[in-house]
């Protein structure tokens, strides 16, 4: 087994970018990789990714046990975290959210610190689901639960909170994107689309691809990316391993890769979407908001210029990380509450709630 350091890789080094490069250095590069080590030793070390920022404040979090309605398993833990200031009339808006790690790694507290900015600053409750985890519990364990919890949010869930489920978005990262498009197509599935948005950080939307330019599926990033830190192609497949342990026809499976979804693409809701230029999973992401823009839905999309995967974790040290956060904020609060984009006053019901850069500025980034 490798044992660290573990020097940024030769095809990435004048890539990268500089900011996420002194912390690799400084922090990152004499640690042990996730993908080479047990998973238990991964799991009790209670940080997935350094670098992230304190909590916004909230007025309240509380956690709550989801009983099932539709599949068989154990109750789903769920931790909602509600807005400051007065409810809205009809009820709070809502945001189903999926943390990342592969669907091996992460928990409940894994990205609190982006729940909490979704809350404050999109004035809405975020509801962070807590779903199963391989290789205990592989492929479809998370897609039951992450299904499970939407089904409690539009039920018992919208009145312990005090909800209105007609202003509902969900969003994720990396594994938890997945889950989050997974989410939007099953509702789509149902006959009636129940999200207005889906926010989609570095998402795995193709687990098909392995690293040769043979069998990348069109996926250029898996090639070009291999070894870039944090999510190189091998670390990539370790997850694909313990999560879709039964070969290609289940790394095929549209619960499991969303980008090969065959049902109506116009149902489903408008995407905001940030990647990582030097992610491995660039291009699978940039093609599921071709998909998206073909079926006539809106997808905006932003490259975060230099970055690997898990830029948007790392927001007290990575200024895209702010940045990506800012963008979902920003995202929400204009689908909910219809904020305008273009220096307009916001309406008067707005009036007192913190909308950051409604003009953005995306300095060090492109848009596809």
């Amino acid at each position: 087994m490798a044992q660290p350091p573990y020097p940024l890789h030769e095809t990435v080094v004048g890539r990268i970018s500089p900011e996420y490069a002194a912390f690799y250095n400084q922090h990152i590069f004499d640690k042990q990789q996730v993908h080479l080590q047990p998973i238990e030793a991964s799991r009790s070390s209670g940080i997935l990714i350094p670098g992230a920022g304190p909590l916004h404040p909230v007025a309240t979090t509380a956690d709550y046990s989801v009983r099932r309605a539709e599949s068989q398993g154990p109750d789903v833990k769920v931790r909602c975290f509600t807005p400051e200031g007065p409810k809205p009339d009809a009820g709070w808006p809502a945001c189903v959210y999926f943390h990342g790690g592969g669907w091996v790694l992460g928990t409940i507290d894994t990205e609190n610190v982006i729940a909490s900015h979704l809350c404050a600053r999109g004035r809405s409750v975020v509801v962070a689901v807590d779903y199963r985890l391989a290789p205990e519990d592989p492929f479809p364990a998370a897609v039951e639960d992450a299904w499970e919890a939407v089904l409690w949010v539009r039920g018992q869930g919208q009145q312990i909170l005090g909800l209105d489920t007609n202003e509902m978005a969900t969003g994720g990262s990396s594994a938890g994107a997945n889950l989050a498009a997974i989410m939007c197509q099953r509702s789509a599935a149902r006959g009636r689309q129940w999200f207005s948005l889906q926010l989609l950080s570095v998402p795995v939307m193709d687990n098909r691809p392995d690293a040769g330019e043979d069998s990348n599926h069109g996926h250029a990033s898996w090639t070009d990316n291999q070894y870039s830190p944090a999510l190189p192609a091998a670390k990539m497949l370790w997850y694909r391993r313990h999560y879709l342990p039964n070969g290609p026809q289940e790394w095929a499976h549209p619960e499991a890769s969303p980008l090969l979804w065959e049902g109506n693409w116009s149902a489903l809701p408008r995407a905001c979407m940030v990647v990582g230029e030097l992610d491995v999973l660039r291009s699978e992401g940039e093609a599921f908001a071709c998909r998206l823009r073909d079926a006539g839905v809106d997808a905006d999309v932003t490259v975060m210029r230099g970055q690997p995967h898990p830029f948007i974790a790392m927001d007290a040290v990575l200024e895209d990380g702010a940045r990506a956060i800012t963008l979902f904020c920003e995202a929400l609060s204009q689908a909910i509450y219809r904020i305008p984009t273009k220096g307009l006053k916001s309406p008067p019901e707005m009036a007192g709630i913190e909308v950051q850069h409604l003009e953005r500025v995306r300095r060090g980034t492109d848009r596809v």
